[in-house]
């Protein structure tokens, strides 16, 4: 095979490599927005990679500790949303910016993410593993 025709089909090859990943991460993000339109995509890149690195996340698995911010419409009844997530987490949020930014240390699962995502009162959702130790306070500023 002449150097040409070598380098030729080595730019060829890596470059269609490189394009199927791109192509694989563009339908991966429009699979993030159609089915977690609120959430963060690098939230959800975490608990996909810590799970599928734990081996944990299946049916029956237990969830990973993260430190979720939820975002919401102006005008929301705070205690009732802080009642709400306490019903569901078990755990009470911080109530920070006027009732609108929810921060919680707890569980989390692709699940519950889309349950949330789907309230029509949430704007947005960030969020970090935390390990089960949690977070001081409040870290994301909402994107206006």
């Amino acid at each position: 095979m002449s150097q040409t025709l070598m380098k030729k089909t080595v730019i060829e090859g890596g470059r269609g490599g490189v394009d199927e990943v791109r192509r694989k991460f563009s339908e991966v993000r429009d699979a993030y927005k159609n089915v977690l339109p609120k959430v963060d995509p690098a939230l959800i890149n975490d608990i996909l990679e810590r799970t599928r690195a734990s081996g944990e996340g299946g049916e029956g698995e237990e969830p990973l500790s993260y430190t979720i911010e939820v975002f919401t419409k102006e005008g929301i009844d705070a205690e009732a949303a802080r009642q709400y997530i306490i019903s569901k987490t078990g755990m009470a949020p911080a109530i920070f910016d006027k009732g609108t930014h929810y921060v919680t240390n707890q569980k989390l699962t692709l699940e519950m993410l889309k349950e949330i995502s789907d309230s029509p009162d949430v704007v947005e959702v960030h969020g970090s593993f935390c390990g089960g130790v949690g977070m001081r306070g409040a870290y994301f500023e909402r994107r206006w």
